[in-house]
């Protein structure tokens, strides 16, 4: 489910993929984004179960959650579910708990704006998927300490502490209920076909990685011919966090200047035009693929047998490969290459947590019941989290409870009221299925071997952007800037040579103010 599901996280993997929903369906969502009655909206009348287990007269009314399903759950089948399948569910949750839990599914594609009309409106939402710093700032949602420690503890045993780190404020708050963790997510995957065919080792320096992309280009491993091997499939991110590590000491991080002891970007760091050199050369040579910083679909690159590694997001290679490894030719499969060094050591930087988790709104009726109902789905695990994502359209395949397959690939249940996602739930099982098996491998043997990796330096800190975007008010112009000139330097659009103008553009845009205000920011909360 990441990418969770990924990068966007990422974080949702392995969810589902349908067709249309009826018109019926439609209806059914509608009311259930009005919070009006029916099967498949409100539901709760003068008859419902209450908590109690009464019929809800006299005893009042079950408790009702409404559900913001924006976490990416829905990504393989986002038209929703079957409208029986969904009230299937439901009723599961309002037998098993006493609540009614009731789903809002954001329009594609306008999922945050949707999610603002909701929080402004007099419309009920409880809970959402988002970064808690943004939204405590403006009053929109709840602390979560008290009905963690009352309702949650399924929950806060699920996460490590180092995923309560990012949830919590420099007072001790807690706002979310985290999705991620530090991970590694950029690691450098090698066809080990085209390696053996020419002769060649898994590569672990620099060096080796450059003289493997040449062997590649020259030696036409795919035999078709044609001088048109893509030696490394790759995207700006690719770059930094596959790659910079190598030159960089502190990897693709912010750095602590140990001059004046003030943090600042990475590219005033030792080793960074190094890094640059090296990129715009293996660009010139046509190493890295020509359309890198551009849109392209990896899926249709993958498909013409011509990329020798790829070094963006794990998932490219994980999802996208086993779908078309089928056609490609026998023995064709990408293995990662582990020991890869540079001169400034492993070329790897991890991903830092971040502040996305799911949040309680402050206009939320039943916050307890929010909190028991995700603690159930922590319960009783893998179980109680692949019913939420999967409805009963799976089975275990082994004893230990580790290994399933769906029962049908006709998804009916689209997982509406998953909200347990994120690598407390998703490395508690895996997919028997040669087509989900790699992504599974990686979930639960590599995205937290951040050893392998270089921790970015200020990886701990939650900084508080409503301040950066206060003091420092040129910030998207800075980040702006920085990813743009990067790629120019890349490809060569820049030469070089002007690095030193480069910086001083980043002066004149503001940079003094980004150094004085993350360095402040960073020394309080390291006190």
């Amino acid at each position: 489910m990441l990418e969770s599901w990924t990068r966007k996280v990422e974080g949702g993997i392995m969810m589902k993929k349908f067709a249309q929903i009826t018109l019926t369906a439609m209806l059914v969502l509608a009311i259930a984004a009005c919070g009006g009655g029916g099967s498949g909206g409100d539901g709760a009348s003068t008859g419902s179960k209450s908590a109690d287990g009464g019929s809800g007269k006299g005893f009042g009314e079950m408790p009702k959650i409404y559900i913001y399903q924006n976490t990416g759950a829905l990504n393989q089948k986002p038209e929703g579910s079957v409208p029986d399948a969904l009230e299937e569910i439901k009723q599961m949750y309002m037998e098993e708990l006493g609540i009614e839990p009731i789903a809002i599914v954001p329009p594609k594609g306008s999922e945050g704006e949707k999610l603002n009309l909701l929080l402004g409106s007099k419309d009920q939402v409880d809970v959402f998927q988002g970064d808690w710093d943004q939204y405590a700032s403006k009053g929109a949602i709840i602390p979560l300490n008290d009905l963690l420690e009352e309702h949650g503890q399924d929950i806060l045993k699920a996460w490590p502490q180092e995923a309560w780190d990012y949830m919590t404020d420099k007072d001790g708050t807690i706002w979310g209920i985290p999705r991620g963790l530090p991970s590694v997510h950029y690691p450098v995957w090698i066809r080990t076909d085209w390696l053996e065919k020419l002769g060649l080792e898994m590569p672990t320096t620099i060096d080796e990685l450059e003289a493997v992309m040449k062997a590649f280009q020259e030696g036409d491993p795919d035999g078709n011919g044609k001088a048109d091997t893509i030696p490394m499939m790759t995207d700006i991110n690719g770059i930094n966090n596959a790659l910079m590590g190598g030159f960089v000491e502190g990897g693709n991080s912010n750095w602590l200047d140990p001059a004046d002891n003030k943090i600042k970007p990475v590219e005033l760091a030792p080793g960074y035009r190094d890094f640059l050199a090296k990129m715009a050369d293996w660009y010139q040579k046509g190493y890295i693929y020509k359309e890198a910083f551009a849109k392209f679909d990896p899926l249709e690159l993958l498909k013409t047998n011509r990329v020798g590694m790829s070094s963006m997001w794990y998932s490219r290679i994980t999802l996208l490969f086993p779908q078309i490894k089928p056609n490609l030719p026998e023995g064709a499969d990408y293995a990662i290459a582990r020991e890869l060094t540079g001169p400034a050591g492993k070329l790897m930087t991890a991903s830092r947590g971040n502040t996305t988790g799911m949040l309680v709104t402050k206009k939320a009726k039943n916050p307890e019941a929010v909190i028991k109902f995700i603690n159930y789905q922590y319960k009783d695990l893998p179980t109680n989290t692949l019913n939420a994502a999967f409805g009963k359209n799976w089975k275990y395949l082994d004893d230990q409870k580790f290994e399933i397959e769906l029962l049908s690939p006709e998804l009916r249940y689209a997982g509406e009221y998953m909200l347990s996602l994120g690598l407390a739930t998703e490395n508690k099982y895996a997919f028997r299925d040669p087509v989900k098996k790699m992504h599974a491998d990686y979930l639960n043997h590599e995205i937290t071997n951040i050893g392998a990796a270089k921790m970015p330096l200020d990886a701990t800190v939650v900084y508080d952007k409503e301040r950066l975007k206060q003091n420092v008010p040129m910030l998207e112009d800075l980040d702006r800037l920085r990813s743009e000139e990067l790629v120019k330097f890349v490809t060569g659009v820049r030469p070089l040579s002007e690095f030193d103008q480069y910086i001083e553009q980043l002066n004149k845009a503001g940079l003094q103010m980004w150094i004085d205000e993350y360095t402040k920011q960073y020394h309080e909360l390291k006190k």
